[in-house]
C-alpha cells in the first residue's frame, strides 16, 4: 500500500462562420487557456498524518466568455470521537474572458470567521475583509486557491486572511502521486517558502493534482479520480 504520508518520487521526467459562432469559438479558446478539466470538477481526499479528514470539491463552470469556480473544502480532525477541529470553507472566483475578475470567501476556522472579497480593478486588485483593513495589490495578483498554476507567477492571496504572499518558489522536480481509489499520477512539485510553506503539484497540462504542508501534523491531498 503506498503510504499517504510522501510523495514519491518518479524515475523519468516529463518532456516539457458567424459572429456568434466566432464569439463561442473565441471564449472556448479563452476557457481552453485555463486549467480547466473536461469533467469540470476537481476532487480531492486531505488526509492528515495518513488519515483522512476530509473533502476538496471545485466545480467549475462556463457561461459564453465567463467562468465560475465553485471551491468547497470540509474537515474535521477527532480525537477519541470528540471533534478538536473544524475547517468549513466555501470560495467563488469569477474569471471573464480568460482573466481574473473578483473573488469572495466565507471561511469557518474553528468556530472563528473570516470574509474576503477580491475584486480586479484597472492595474490593481482591490481586498477587503472582516478582519483585515481594506488595501490594493499588484494587478497579476490571484487567489491562493490553487486550481490555477499561474498564481505561480505573481503574488497569491490568501482567501482566508485576506493577506497578499510572496513566496520564494523552487520547482522540485516530477513525482509520482496517489490517487483515489487507486493508481498514481505524474505531477511536477514546486515548494514555495519564505511567507508560505507548502508544495503544490501539477501535471502535465498544468492542472492542480496535489497539495502538501505541515499544520498539526502532515497534511497532503490526494486527487480522486472517480
Amino acid at each position: 500500500m503506498m503510504d499517504r504520508r510522501r510523495f514519491i518520487a518518479s524515475s523519468t521526467a516529463l518532456l516539457p462562420l458567424s459572429t456568434c459562432a466566432g464569439r463561442a469559438m473565441a471564449a472556448d479558446a479563452e476557457h481552453s487557456a485555463l486549467p480547466v478539466p473536461a469533467s469540470n470538477r476537481l476532487s480531492f481526499a486531505v488526509f492528515r498524518n495518513g488519515t483522512r479528514i476530509g473533502t476538496q470539491t471545485l466545480r467549475f463552470t462556463n457561461t459564453g466568455a465567463n467562468l465560475r469556480v465553485d471551491n468547497q473544502v470540509g474537515l474535521q480532525v477527532k480525537l477519541l470521537d470528540v471533534v478538536v477541529f473544524n475547517y468549513q470553507a466555501a470560495i467563488t472566483e469569477h474569471w471573464a474572458h480568460g482573466a481574473f475578475a473578483s473573488a469572495h470567501s466565507t471561511i469557518n476556522a474553528n468556530g472563528t470567521l473570516h470574509r474576503v472579497q477580491v475584486e480586479r480593478r484597472s492595474g490593481a486588485v482591490a481586498i477587503s475583509g472582516n478582519r483585515i483593513k481594506s488595501y490594493t495589490a499588484p494587478a497579476n495578483a490571484l487567489p491562493l486557491t490553487y486550481w490555477n498554476k499561474a498564481l505561480l507567477q505573481g503574488p497569491m492571496i490568501n482567501m482566508q486572511t485576506g493577506k497578499t504572499d510572496h513566496p520564494t518558489i523552487n520547482d522540485l522536480g516530477w513525482f509520482a502521486l496517489p490517487t483515489l481509489p487507486s493508481g498514481t499520477v505524474r505531477a511536477q512539485a514546486y515548494k514555495l517558502s519564505g511567507s508560505l510553506h507548502l508544495t503544490i503539484y501539477y501535471d502535465q497540462n498544468n492542472r492542480w493534482q496535489g497539495l502538501a504542508f505541515d499544520h498539526s501534523g502532515h497534511i497532503t491531498y490526494e486527487p480522486i479520480l472517480s
